[in-house]
């Protein structure tokens, strides 16, 4: 199944080939579940301590922070249109494990590309 986010994610791992200093230094390892009608669709590993983003469950390494969001608003998210907190506060967006770990992603997840 292909949804928006997908172009996110392939942004993110543009950047993180572009930066690797930049993505070890968040130091871990999130788990995206993206949703579509209310059920999970889509999983991706950002993996910050091997600089590598990819599709599925984490292979090798023990996930710090799960996080739950609807295809369109992770899209919303990455384009700005929509503030990470107030998403979680809203509960558009779940956190599970390390929420403070999700603080240092926001440098990485910044996207100036139109999806």
């Amino acid at each position: 199944m292909s949804l928006q986010s997908d172009a996110v994610f392939q942004k993110i791992i543009d950047g993180l080939k572009e930066n690797e200093a930049k993505a070890k230094s968040v130091n871990g390892v999130f788990l995206y579940k993206i949703t579509k009608d209310g059920k999970v669709a889509k999983e991706w590993t950002l993996d910050c301590k091997n600089a590598k983003a990819y599709e599925g469950p984490a292979q090798g390494v023990k996930v710090d922070t799960t996080l739950t969001v609807a295809d369109e608003d992770m899209v919303d998210i990455a384009l700005g249109k929509l503030n990470p907190q107030a998403a979680f506060m809203k509960g558009k967006l779940k956190i599970a494990g390390n929420i403070m770990l999700t603080q240092k992603l926001a440098p990485l997840l910044k996207t100036d590309a139109k999806l």
